[in-house]
């Protein structure tokens, strides 16, 4: 397992949609030079000062809303995957049991999904404290100062991670059963969907983006997010699976 990791990692690395859907960590300092993206900022301000943790959660969120990562990210996916059993490229691992090959390529898209997580906190962390910090709606302060805000953007930041994981698992999924449309468009939906569920009475306790938005008992939000989440993962990485076992070299 350990030694068909790196191949794999080369190979997903090497991948143009890859290297596009990572280029996004870039959009906190575009929202540093662009004055349109700062006037959006400081209206979630409100009356109160944005600390760092509270801007983070301001650009995931945004990030999140411009559709174009998750479109990278489904299509890279789906490139992993369909391209590789279309062009029989697959062959080249024929010696190699199939479970292991899914999972090194699950566990190295999710190795990419880490990247992007850790660059976009870092290029927001430096457009805070670089850029955005002469602001007077900014207060530069990491931490915001009510635990209960805390907690509020640290639970939207966590399900809009969440979503990202399951995305990724439900176009693998998809693009070894379905054509590359019908992948891609399969993840773009669930983040489409997962966006309006907050503002759903029941659809928003069908996605983990429903319980960063509930309010009341963050412990309830908490567990809710992670069990939501982990039948989705769970659900998608065994069917994934089972598929993958299926194919013909």
């Amino acid at each position: 397992m350990k030694e068909l990791l790196k191949p794999v990692f080369r190979s997903i690395l090497s991948k143009r949609e890859i290297v596009l859907f990572l280029i996004c960590m870039i959009y906190p300092l575009i929202t540093a030079l662009v004055s349109i993206f700062q006037a959006g900022i400081a209206s979630y301000a409100e009356g109160e000062q944005i600390s760092f943790i509270m801007f983070w959660q301001i650009i995931v969120h945004t990030q999140w809303q411009l559709t174009i990562p998750t479109l990278l990210l489904s299509y890279s996916v789906m490139s992993v995957f369909r391209n590789e059993i279309s062009s029989k490229r697959l062959f080249l691992f024929k010696d190699i049991e199939k479970p292991l090959i899914f999972k090194a390529k699950i566990y190295n898209l999710m190795k990419i999904l880490g990247i992007f997580i850790i660059g976009t906190f870092i290029t927001s962390f430096i457009c805070y404290y670089v850029f955005m910090l002469p602001h007077n709606y900014i207060s530069g302060h990491f931490f915001p100062s009510s635990p209960k805000s805390l907690s509020h953007h640290l639970l939207i930041i966590l399900a809009r991670i969440a979503v990202y994981v399951i995305v990724i698992l439900l176009v693998a999924n998809l693009s070894i059963r379905y054509n590359v449309a019908a992948s891609v468009l399969g993840g773009v939906l669930f983040m489409l969907f997962s966006n309006v569920a907050p503002q759903l009475s029941l659809g928003k306790f069908l996605f983990p983006t429903g319980y960063a938005e509930l309010g009341g008992s963050t412990l309830f939000a908490v567990f809710g997010l992670i069990f939501i989440s982990g039948v989705y993962c769970c659900t998608f990485y065994y069917l994934g699976m089972r598929a993958f076992e299926k194919i013909e070299y």
